[in-house]
């Protein structure tokens, strides 16, 4: 029996590229192989296209710049959708208003809500970056924390996001679930001068800036190339800040910016880098890091290190410090056993723990939230 799957996140990916916007691609391309779901995808930012490969995107609310209120303002669009379109199931991923909202829909009207988790923030008391607009911030967090504490079904991406949940919401987790990826198709060639790859879009916890310092330290190695991607400011108020990260990045002299590619382009990138580096202040789980692992591109994180996977440093590096990130990238470009050692154990890695059979573990969780036997609920 085909059962009707509501997707409810902030943005769709043809019009926002991040990690969790890509979660949710690799998530409908299995889903749409099992041929068992009517899939809606209903968003504040969509494309113009509305009809994609077998599912129907709906716009939520007016589609333009979020107000100073949040996305508590789409309320009654999004429930006035979700009780035309009567789903099963909703998955709604990217903590926010649209995780309370949700909730309450699905706790009146008989219907599985499965809340996945996108970054450490989502099961934080406090956000790491504060919301200047006290009024967003405090309607935002309280509907985010009034649908954390109502969803049937949780997912995170790491233990350390269990604890989280647990510690700050009282909730265990119904799976913990590692991001995934399709398998590698392109052809693997580290045989050019070394690149140093960063991804990620340019706002202020990517913190792009310190990859321009790392270029400008490491400016003595013959050919090295410092290549950035990533798209814009996409947050009010960062204009005067992106500005001037263009030009500093426009006056590296080594350092390439080629703009926000498709994800297939990046993949592109990363079959010829020889290292990747990290630099946000915090994630959930950076899928550049599963993208470049199984692409051959040892990764050097200076903050993010999920559940300590670069503890040993068998499959990447944790810097902590701009210094220590210096010396371990000058290293992995200058000693190539040990940068080719640490790609093939990363490979392997990526392919056990981070293959399309997480999607199919995720896919049963949302088709338990569907078939749930509903009691009295509140």
């Amino acid at each position: 029996m085909t059962q009707r799957l509501c997707i409810v996140t902030p943005v769709h990916w043809k019009a926002f590229m991040g990690g969790a916007q890509y979660q949710i691609r690799c998530l409908l391309d299995h889903l749409r192989t099992l041929q068992h779901y009517d899939i809606h995808y209903l968003a504040h930012r969509v494309p113009d296209d509305r009809e994609l490969d077998g599912y129907t995107i709906h716009r939520i609310g007016d589609g333009r710049s979020v107000s100073r209120f949040g996305y508590v303002t789409d309320a009654p669009d999004l429930y006035h959708n979700l009780r035309k379109l009567r789903p099963d199931v909703i998955y709604q991923r990217i903590g926010c208003a649209y995780t309370g909202i949700a909730a309450h829909f699905a706790r009146r009207n008989r219907c599985g809500l499965v809340w996945h988790t996108s970054s450490n923030v989502d099961v934080q008391r406090r956000m790491k970056v504060a919301d200047k607009h006290f009024i967003r911030r405090h309607l935002e967090s309280g509907l985010l924390s009034y649908g954390i504490r109502r969803a049937h079904r949780i997912v995170t991406q790491t233990d350390h996001q269990a604890h989280l949940l647990t510690q700050n919401f009282g909730r265990q987790p119904d799976a913990v679930i590692a991001n995934f990826h399709p398998a590698p198709t392109e052809v693997i060639d580290k045989s050019a001068l070394p690149r140093i790859l960063w991804v990620a879009n340019l706002k202020r916890l990517k913190q792009p800036d310190v990859f321009l310092r790392l270029a400008h330290t490491l400016r003595d190695i013959d050919g090295a190339r410092f290549v950035m991607i990533g798209a814009g400011a996409i947050r009010m108020g960062e204009s005067p800040w992106h500005a001037s990260l263009m030009r500093a990045i426009a006056a590296a002299p080594n350092v390439d910016y080629l703009g926000q590619l498709s994800q297939e382009d990046v993949n592109a990138e990363l079959a010829k880098a020889h290292v990747f580096v990290n630099t946000s202040l915090y994630e959930g789980f950076a899928n550049t890091f599963i993208q470049a692992w199984a692409r051959g591109a040892p990764t050097v994180s200076l903050n993010v290190n999920p559940d300590g996977i670069f503890g040993s440093d068998a499959i990447g590096f944790h810097a902590g410090t701009e210094e220590r990130l210096a010396e371990i990238v000058r290293r992995l470009i200058t000693d190539p056993p040990l940068r080719e050692a640490v790609a093939r154990r990363a490979k392997a890695y990526a392919m056990e723990f981070h293959s399309m059979r997480n999607a199919h573990r995720l896919e049963e969780i949302i088709r338990g939230a569907a078939n749930m036997n509903f009691g009295h609920q509140v």
